[in-house]
């Protein structure tokens, strides 16, 4: 294991804050409204972490991952950074290479400094974030909320938005799991209900969705990750379609699962290709594939592709995800 030696999950670096329930504990940080750790408290051996993060919260200031974060307003690509809606255009932060809006811009709110609401118990906190019009060049005042909640050996992630005109939202969740500390996917099973998935052009843009069968894409019935599996960089189009939360993939190690529930369309899987070691770390390396991030969203580029992710007066944005953590 690859924790940072004497560190006291009880104790978190200040500014952090703490949760905790009898099998979890969680730092939660502020900047991007991160999950800076998960802790399985009953791992043998003593408090497992269950994510990447770094030791120092100050590290994250120089994170270009987004590790733990909350990517918005609208996360994932937007192609040439660009929004076009009744007549109107808008151009967007280009902080992708090929020249898309990434994330939400250089400035999403992954890299933004959220507010604490006051704290109602030990086991959740709501992190508030106030977006203007023109903000990274999107339309309209976007106020964002999230809520990280610890129920038992569960947690629980909410995020809603509420706009004064419409405008494009696609909040997630971007933390990198790693079950066993191990420094990489091997011993990782994986099962998700999706019998499609979206390919990509060369600008990294979705294209119509395929068949998972045959392809190194198919989770449907498990099976284990390897090294090639590093190169994961994909959404898979849950089955059945999001009517509301419902379970859609496992990650499994020899002596713990996660389920994860959601009420979004797509699951993109990324198998941290591109990661790199930047700072100290709090879990295991930020090594090429030391972990796996379960990202739930709405359709990249999904403005551009008629998708239904346009939100504003009458019509407030929410996103729910629920991890379930079991051991045989």
């Amino acid at each position: 294991m690859s924790t940072i030696p004497e560190t006291d999950p009880l104790k978190p670096p200040p500014g952090v804050i703490l949760l905790h329930s009898p099998q979890l504990i969680a730092w939660v940080l502020p900047y991007g409204a991160r999950l800076m750790q998960l802790w399985w408290r009953a791992a043998p051996g003593g408090p497992r972490p269950l994510t990447l993060g770094y030791a120092d919260p100050a590290s994250y200031r120089q994170d270009r991952m987004s590790l733990g974060a909350v990517c918005g307003r609208y996360a994932n690509r937007l192609d040439g950074a660009r929004l076009a809606q009744g007549g109107q255009t808008w151009r967007l932060d280009a902080n992708h290479p090929l020249g898309h809006c990434l994330h939400g811009g250089a400035a999403g709110f992954g890299q933004r400094d959220w507010t604490v609401a006051p704290a109602q118990d030990s086991s959740q906190v709501t992190l508030l974030l106030d977006s203007a019009a023109g903000d990274m060049g999107f339309p309209g005042r976007c106020q964002a909320q999230v809520v990280y909640r610890l129920e038992g050996a569960s947690l629980v992630w909410q995020a809603q938005a509420s706009l004064d005109r419409p405008s494009p939202v696609n909040l997630l969740q971007h933390s990198y799991w790693n079950l066993d500390a191990s420094g990489h996917l091997r011993g990782h099973h994986l099962q998700a209900d999706a019998l499609a998935w979206l390919p990509t052009d060369a600008r990294e843009l979705p294209l119509p969705a395929q068949p998972t069968a045959g392809s190194t894409l198919d989770f449907h019935a498990g099976r284990a990750l390897t090294a090639a599996d590093t190169a994961l960089d994909a959404a898979l189009v849950l089955t059945p379609p999001a009517t509301g939360l419902r379970r859609v993939a496992r990650l499994a190690v020899a002596d713990l699962a996660l389920t994860l529930s959601t009420d979004r369309p797509l699951l993109h899987l990324y198998g941290a290709g591109g990661l790199q070691p930047t700072a100290q770390p709090l879990g295991a390396a930020h090594t090429a594939g030391a972990a796996l991030c379960l990202e739930t969203e709405d359709l990249p580029n999904g403005p551009a592709l008629g998708a239904d992710v346009w939100y504003g007066p009458q019509r407030d944005y929410s996103h729910a995800m629920r991890l379930d953590f079991t051991t045989p």
